[in-house]
């Protein structure tokens, strides 16, 4: 079958790469390039989010490109005299949505903004606070809730092409309550922003707090997806401390996270803060036709492992961002098999080769393949109640199925549990061997042990590929999965699958159920599960951990084993008149 379903595999979260500080200046607070405490070479730095890098020949006709949504959140310390620079920066930077904190605005005295319209909510008895979120004036928006108690909040819909958005911008001072219970959360395009006044690990923070802790429960348990990464620019420089951190935080569902990019902008207006553009691109929704395959056959692999060697041998890896290492590896072995590995459709190269007078017996299988009513390539039509379900329609009809099939309904209070139990474990000193840095001749007997012609995962890197990289490649591999390792974090595009819904013999092609998914994961990812893994076994049965009893998945041993002793036993018994 040609559809794929692109879904994510629940990990862990970055806890202990730490925010580089810059050293502050002396210069003046409207200074933009020390506003924050540091040079900076360009106005925004971007960091964008591509969720994999192909490494296939495009056989889909071009399709147009779809609109770039522009969100920007900001804390403004005070919004009234900052208006003119707001509105230039919006004009000037394309954006189309605006969610701003501590606007200091007070009730009923107007504030507009050219070409834009404006939902806030300001507080009534105390000074500052305040928030408010500006809509383009073609964009369809409605506010849905306000919320100023403890927390500070404020929800809109936007409705953008055929797309709906909730979007939440946040607001807590460090002396509130994050109040995140009343927060309505959906599965899908939702987006929250804002300054939360916290710390954690997962967002620069040398330190966690119990607010950090809060924070991080509400996002595993509501789903959502940090889009910040501990190594981007800070977005708060402290004049009291001279210390920059980054309070102002986005969190959002998968299908927004999968095209979302973050920049760090300069100083604006004298604000403490840097203002943050979201950036979250169109979907592309087309089922695409049978993809080409490498052609091993004809592959040369001297070549890709120099270009890989090549490709390879720069990327810097300790003290930097294990997601950005891990993309940039992924991209470079990519094009050192574009360059080295031919790509063709698979019937076509099984044509192109085929001899009809000698080959009669791959002739024959062939034959047999094109007449199967389940081969590949078939597009997929279901049925419910009584409408015809195609395309992206059946794509989100599985998922929903496979979702509800996977959700464990684990209790909330459990999850605590555990967190809190890892967090604890963090502390302690653990064996030896769970501690050690993976060493290459761990990672080349693995490697060795690595099936060919399997699918590749999301990075479209096979096990073939990591088969013949060479010295220099592997080295950077092992570094990554040392990195992963020593931080206990695991890259988000590892995290990534595509679900294959494969035809269960003699089933129904019309309903759902009669489908069977496989999950395609990275190869490189399951290279590291099986080290982690032989890791694993050795300190369980080093320990006795295991009891004697168990024979499952234990080596030198089997379930057959049990079913002969229990025969015995009960022969013995009879023996014995017992």
């Amino acid at each position: 079958m040609t559809l794929e379903i692109t879904t994510n595999r629940y990990g862990a979260r970055p806890v202990r790469t730490h925010q580089a500080g810059a050293v502050p200046g002396s210069l003046s607070r409207r200074n933009p390039s020390n506003a924050t405490g540091g040079t900076f070479v360009s106005s925004c730095g971007v960091r964008g989010r591509t969720r994999r890098a192909t490494g296939r020949k495009n056989t889909k006709p071009k399709l147009k490109e779809q609109p770039v949504i522009n969100i920007m959140h900001w804390n403004a310390e005070g919004a009234s005299n900052k208006r003119d620079e707001l509105q230039h920066f919006l004009h000037e930077n394309n954006i189309n949505i605006c969610c701003i904190q501590e606007t200091h605005l007070q009730e009923g005295k107007p504030f507009k903004v050219r070409g834009y319209q404006v939902f806030r909510s300001d507080r009534k008895e105390r000074k500052k606070g305040g928030v408010m979120t500006l809509v383009r004036n073609n964009i369809n928006a409605r506010e849905i809730k306000t919320y100023m108690e403890e927390a500070e909040y404020l929800e809109s819909k936007v409705t953008i092409g055929q797309s709906s958005y909730n979007i939440v911008n946040f607001y807590c001072p460090n002396d509130k309550k994050l109040s995140l219970d009343t927060i309505q959360t959906s599965d899908s395009n939702f987006l929250m922003v804002g300054d939360f006044n916290s710390q954690s690990h997962s967002w620069g923070y040398t330190t966690i707090d119990k607010r950090g802790e809060t924070i991080e429960d509400w996002q595993d348990e509501h789903h959502l997806i940090l889009v910040n990464d501990p190594t981007d620019t800070p977005t708060f420089y402290s004049r009291r401390w001279h210390t920059t951190t980054t309070p102002d935080l986005a969190f959002c569902t998968d299908d927004i996270h999968q095209n979302i990019s973050r920049k760090v902008c300069d100083q604006l207006g004298g604000s403490d803060h840097r203002p943050v553009i979201l950036s979250i691109r169109g979907t592309k929704t087309t089922i695409d036709a049978q993809l080409p395959r490498w052609n091993y056959k004809k592959a040369n692999w001297g070549k890709f492992e120099t270009r890989a060697n090549e490709l390879t041998k720069d990327i810097v890896i300790e003290g930097k961002n294990i997601n950005n290492v891990v993309k940039i590896f992924n991209t470079s072995i990519v094009r050192a098999a574009k360059e080295s590995i031919p790509r063709e459709k698979r019937m076509e190269r099984k044509t192109s080769s085929l001899n009809m007078e000698k080959d009669t017996t791959k002739l024959w299988n062939l034959t047999k393949a094109l007449n199967d009513e389940g081969s590949k390539g078939q597009k997929i039509t279901l049925e419910d109640e009584g409408k015809t379900i195609t395309g992206k329609a059946a794509a989100n009809t599985f998922a929903k199925g496979y979702e509800e099939v996977s959700n464990t309904n684990i209790p909330t209070s459990h999850k605590k549990e555990i967190r809190t139990e890892i967090r604890e474990r963090k502390e302690t000193p653990a064996h030896d061997i769970m501690q050690t840095d993976i060493t290459m001749s761990e990672m080349k007997q693995s490697i060795r042990k690595l099936k060919k012609k399997k699918s590749p995962g999301p990075d479209n890197i096979t096990n073939e590929m990591l088969q013949h990289l060479g010295n220099s490649s592997l080295n950077t591999l092992l570094d990554i999965f040392n990195l992963s390792w020593r931080q206990g974090q695991v890259p988000q595009c590892w995290k990534d699958a595509i679900m294959m819904p494969i035809l269960k013999k003699g089933k129904n092609k019309s309903k759902a159920s009669s489908y069977r998914p496989i999950s395609l994961t990275s190869s490189c990812c399951k290279l590291l599960e099986r080290i982690i893994n032989k890791r694993m076994h050795m300190y369980l049965e080093s320990e006795n951990i295991i009891g004697n009893e168990q024979a499952g998945f234990r080596q030198y041993k089997s379930t057959e084993d049990q079913t002969t002793h229990l025969s015995q036993v009960v022969e013995d018994a009879f023996q014995s008149k017992k």
